[in-house]
């Protein structure tokens, strides 16, 4: 049974309730929230969680109750800052002033009667780097950055840190970024999978599906279209990301396919990165590696998520901890290549025991990346319905920063951070690399400081607005059928878009 926490309020109106709607979720694992009274049977929530606001500009006070189907559980009134102080501040996100207090005011409440820490304080957005972007642009020191991400927006000193330390990382990328406009990152997408995981809602496809020859003849094509257009624009791509699904789910004949039409048509800068998503160790072998050779890629991942078999059949990968060892000895001896390995922190009865062996064996495989998931329930899931739920946000911390410490301490250094929703202890995704094996893909898609073309089911172009800052986003289909048709109309799109960038 979904069990919901319902937010209601007769003094904030419903769009500004919603804005908080995931930093309360942060706090109910595994239950559902809800802004609003009005489409909810008033006897199907677990708590109610019910805000006053005086609306008073200069003395701004915030009145919480929370309540089950019985009694009122815990109160809180919180003095908020004076609003005319907090709108002369300068400050790098687009909320109001009233969502900034809220919000801050959420947190004491919620930290108050769940004993629960936010170290990303208000912060819900995917990326949060893009904060430290905004400030330096609009020319805030960094001793002020660091008052205002405290002080305002409520982050703890260590993430404070943490995202300094990435945007040390992703300086030189986003110059050159900025710096030659004629560069540009290509996304394909393979939205093919041998199974379905546990945590994934990801709209990947049946290998059975019959439409997956049809679905590679239209691929190709789109391939073609879009180097048309990156010739006819003057530009080159210095980024190729093969991903999905799992690419290597395709037979070596065609993923040859289509690194060979990638190869012919697609103009690409020097010593331009190339990375396919190897992904899955049950999919991967000598032939497979030696065309990602002979084609060039430099990059690969080999995804174990977990080094414990018993997790890793819990979840839904057919795969064992031997299949990732013997993958990554065949892809070593194939190319001088960079690996990435992916983990997953908060699997089902996975703790830190788990997590420090998984995490060892990695390590000792000396992987050039390491990318650390905290583990999001995502909508469309088995997990998402299952409402799943793993431990407290402060035990989940507690072993993020054991990971961090020992992977830092390895030579690895933070280079991309994302958030998602419904995130395991409220945390993050960190993408760790050595020195030199930065990914620039991962730091283009992230912080959207590049076009970046999308080819395949389910990808998005990111093309740039004339202002180098923002940019628009240009989906194509998730569905096969409806991306096959609809191809060259969304590339149509794409090619006016570029026209403006």
């Amino acid at each position: 049974m979904v069990e919901i926490v319902l937010v209601e309020s007769d003094t904030i109106e419903n769009k500004v309730l919603l804005s908080c709607h995931s930093l309360i979720a942060a706090f109910f694992p595994g239950k559902r929230v809800q802004a609003g009274s009005d489409k909810l049977d008033e006897q199907s929530y677990l708590y109610k969680l019910n805000l006053h606001f005086n609306h008073n500009r200069h003395q701004p006070v915030f009145k919480f109750k929370i309540c089950d189907q019985k009694k009122v559980l815990t109160s809180l009134s919180h003095q908020a800052l004076d609003m005319d102080i907090l709108e002369k501040l300068t400050l790098p996100g687009k909320e109001s002033a009233l969502q900034i207090l809220l919000k801050q005011a959420v947190i004491v409440f919620l930290t108050k009667y769940t004993k629960e820490t936010a170290p990303w304080g208000i912060l819900t957005g995917i990326r949060p780097g893009k904060l430290i972007q905004k400030m330096v642009e609009l020319g805030i020191p960094d001793s002020e950055q660091t008052k205002l991400l405290e002080d305002i927006y409520l982050v703890h000193s260590d993430k404070i840190t943490l995202l300094k330390s990435v945007a040390r990382a992703q300086k030189p990328f986003l110059q050159t970024m900025k710096a030659q406009t004629d560069l540009i990152s290509l996304y394909i997408s393979i939205p093919f999978c041998p199974s379905r995981c546990y945590y994934c809602s990801f709209p990947s496809n049946n290998l059975n599906c019959s439409d997956l020859h049809k679905y590679l003849d239209v691929l190709v094509k789109e391939i073609e279209l879009a180097a048309e257009t990156i010739k006819s624009k003057g530009l080159r791509v210095n980024a190729i990301y093969i991903g999905g699904g799992t690419p290597t789910v395709l037979s070596a004949k065609e993923l040859t396919k289509i690194l060979d039409k990638i190869s012919k048509h697609v103009p690409v800068n020097d010593n331009f990165e190339y990375t396919v998503e190897a992904g899955r160790p049950d999919t991967i072998d000598e032939e497979k590696l030696r065309v990602l050779e002979r084609y060039g890629i430099n990059r690969i991942s080999i995804n174990p998520q977990s080094m414990q078999d018993s997790t890793l059949e819990r979840i839904g990968r057919r795969h064992t901890i031997a299949d990732v060892y013997k993958c990554y000895e065949l892809a070593r001896k194939n190319q001088n290549w960079a690996i990435n390995m992916d983990l997953i922190l908060g699997l089902p009865e996975e703790g830190y025991k788990e997590i420090e062996d998984t995490l060892k064996k990695v390590i000792a495989l000396n992987p050039e990346n390491i990318t650390v998931h905290a583990l999001a329930i995502k909508r469309g899931s088995t997990a998402w319905a299952e409402n799943y739920t793993s431990n407290t946000m402060n035990y989940w911390l507690d072993i993020q920063k054991y990971v961090h410490t020992n992977i830092v301490s390895k030579g690895f250094v933070p280079y991309y951070l994302y958030r998602q929703k419904y995130i395991i202890g409220n945390l993050e995704n960190i993408g760790y690399a050595l020195a030199g094996n930065e990914c620039q893909y991962n730091i283009a898609i992230i912080e959207e400081r590049q076009n970046i073309l999308g080819i395949g089911a389910g990808s998005v172009n990111k093309i740039m607005n004339s202002d180098k800052t923002t940019h628009r986003n240009i989906y194509h289909p998730v569905d096969l059928k409806s991306y096959m048709r609809g191809y060259e109309d969304v590339h149509f799109k794409v090619r006016k878009a570029l026209d403006y960038s």
